[in-house]
C-alpha cells in the first residue's frame, strides 16, 4: 500500500471514529498515525520532487 493510500484510509477511519463518538484517546492515536504518514509522504516527495504533491479528495 503506498503512502497516499495509507493517508486516505487512515483519514476515512478517523472520520468514522469521530462520527461514532469513539474514545478520545483512540481518536488522538489515529490522528497521530495520520500525522506520521503525512510526514513520511513529505519526506518521500522531497526525494522525488514537488511535482507529485498529495491531492486528497475532500473530507466526507
Amino acid at each position: 500500500m503506498n503512502i497516499k493510500s495509507k493517508i486516505e484510509t487512515a483519514r476515512d477511519a478517523l472520520n468514522n471514529a469521530v462520527n461514532m463518538q469513539m474514545n478520545r484517546e483512540i481518536i488522538l492515536e489515529m490522528s497521530q498515525m495520520i500525522d506520521e504518514y503525512i510526514v513520511e509522504y513529505y519526506r518521500q516527495s522531497r526525494k522525488v520532487g514537488s511535482d507529485q504533491m498529495l491531492k486528497l479528495p475532500p473530507s466526507r
